[in-house]
C-alpha cells in the first residue's frame, strides 16, 4: 500500500479553548457505539454529565446536544472537553478523536490531510502552500477495493502530479494557472466520459485575451450562488450577500485598482492545492472532474475577493484572518455535501460559469 499525507500533516495540534472557530459548535457528532459503550464506565460525575447532554436525532442516532448558540453542550466554560480533560484523549468519541484528519482509502492507496474547516489545519496548508507530499509504501502491492477502477485511479493520481506543477509554476498568474487547470480538467472529462486514457492527454496553453474586470461580476454571482446555499450558520450568507453587494457597487475602476493595491500589499496565499489534493482522486467514486475542478477554481476566486474585500475594510486584515475564511468556506461547502454536489453539478454548465475564460488574465 502506498501513503501520502502533507509533509505538515504529523505537525497539527488543537489550540483546545484558544481555537477562535471551535470545532465543538455547529455540528451534530454521531457517536460510534464503542463510545457508547465506553461512556458507560466514565468517572461518576462525568459520566452523569454525558448521560444528561445524549439526544437521539430523526435518523435514531445518539448525538452530543448542542446549546442554543450551537455549542457543544459538554463544554466547559474555557471551551475545554471535560471527557478530554478529565478521562484521556483516548476517550473521545470517533469523530472528535480523528478531526481534522481526514483519510481517504482506496486499497491500494491512502491519502491523509487535515481539514482545513480547522483554522490551525488552514494555517498549516498556507505556510505550505507548494503542499510537499510525504509518500511512504509498506512494499506490498494491494489491489484497489472493489468498484474502484484501477486504470482510472492510476490516471487521476498521474495527471494530480501534473496539476500540482502547473499550480506550484508561480511565474505565471494564479487565475491564468487555474484557466489552464479548467481547460485540462475539460479535456480529461471527455476522455473518462468516452472511456479513454487520461494519460493521452497533454496540458493545454493558457488562453489569452481575457477581461480583467470581467471577473467582478461574475465572482458576485458567485457569491450569490455561495449565499443562496443551505448554511450551516447564518453569519456565512451574511457575509456573503454583503461581500456580493460591495462588488455589484464598484466600476471596473475601481475594481481593477483595488485588484493592483491588494496585490501589491497583501502576499496571497493558495488554497487550490489543498482542494486538488483532497478532492481529485475522489472522482473514482462519481467520474466527476470537470465539477470538482471548477469548484477549486471557483473557491479561490470566491475567498481571493472576500480576503481583498475585508482588506479593503480593514488594512490589518492577516492571514490568521484569512485561515478563518478558508475554515468558514469548507464548513459550508466541504463538510455539507448536498451543498458540495450541489456546485460540483452546477458549474458544468459553462455558458452560466464561463469561468475558463474570466480566469484566464
Amino acid at each position: 500500500m502506498t501513503t501520502r499525507e502533507p509533509a505538515f500533516y504529523r505537525s497539527f495540534r488543537c489550540l483546545g479553548g484558544d481555537c477562535p472557530l471551535t470545532c465543538c459548535r455547529d455540528w451534530e457528532i454521531v457517536l460510534d457505539e464503542d463510545s457508547i459503550a465506553d461512556y458507560q464506565n466514565a468517572p461518576g460525575g462525568l459520566r452523569q454529565t454525558i448521560a444528561e447532554n445524549l439526544v437521539t436525532d430523526e435518523e435514531g442516532d445518539i448525538c452530543f446536544r448542542l446549546r442554543p448558540d450551537g455549542l457543544c453542550a459538554l463544554l466547559d466554560g474555557d471551551g475545554l472537553c471535560p471527557i478530554q480533560r478529565h478521562w484521556g484523549e483516548e476517550h473521545l468519541c470517533a469523530h472528535c478523536g480523528a478531526y481534522p484528519r481526514f483519510n481517504e482509502e482506496y486499497g491500494c492507496l491512502t491519502e491523509n490531510v487535515q481539514a482545513i474547516s480547522c483554522p490551525e489545519a488552514a494555517r498549516l496548508v498556507m505556510e505550505e502552500s507548494l503542499f510537499p507530499l510525504r509518500i511512504t509504501r509498506d512494499g506490498v502491492d494491494d489491489a484497489p477495493f472493489d468498484g474502484v477502477d484501477p486504470k482510472l485511479l492510476a490516471g487521476l493520481i498521474a495527471t494530480r502530479e501534473q496539476v500540482f506543477r502547473l499550480l506550484n509554476n508561480r511565474s505565471a498568474p494564479l487565475g491564468r494557472r487555474l484557466s489552464v487547470l479548467l481547460q485540462f480538467a475539460d479535456d480529461l472529462q471527455d476522455c473518462i466520459d468516452f472511456g479513454l486514457s487520461l494519460l493521452d492527454c497533454a496540458m493545454p496553453e493558457p488562453l489569452t485575451g481575457a477581461d480583467p474586470a470581467g471577473l467582478r461580476p461574475l465572482t458576485a454571482r458567485l457569491l450569490e450562488e455561495l449565499a443562496g446555499l443551505d448554511p450551516l450558520r447564518p453569519q456565512w450568507p451574511e457575509l456573503l450577500k454583503r461581500r456580493e453587494a460591495e462588488l455589484g457597487q464598484m466600476s471596473d475602476e475601481e475594481y481593477l485598482s483595488l485588484c493592483k493595491e491588494f496585490h501589491a500589499a497583501y502576499p496571497l496565499w493558495e488554497i487550490h492545492a489543498y482542494l486538488v489534493f483532497r478532492h481529485w482522486p475522489k472522482v473514482v467514486n462519481d467520474d466527476l472532474l470537470y465539477g470538482r475542478a471548477a469548484l477549486t477554481a471557483a473557491a479561490c476566486m470566491a475567498l481571493g475577493h472576500l480576503a481583498m474585500l475585508a482588506w479593503q475594510e480593514d488594512a490589518s486584515f492577516s492571514p490568521a484572518d484569512e485561515a478563518l475564511l478558508w475554515a468558514n468556506f469548507s464548513r459550508e461547502i466541504e463538510h455539507l455535501d448536498e451543498n458540495f454536489d450541489t456546485l460540483v453539478g452546477e458549474f458544468y454548465d459553462k455558458e452560466r460559469w464561463p469561468l475558463t475564460e474570466a480566469l484566464g488574465i
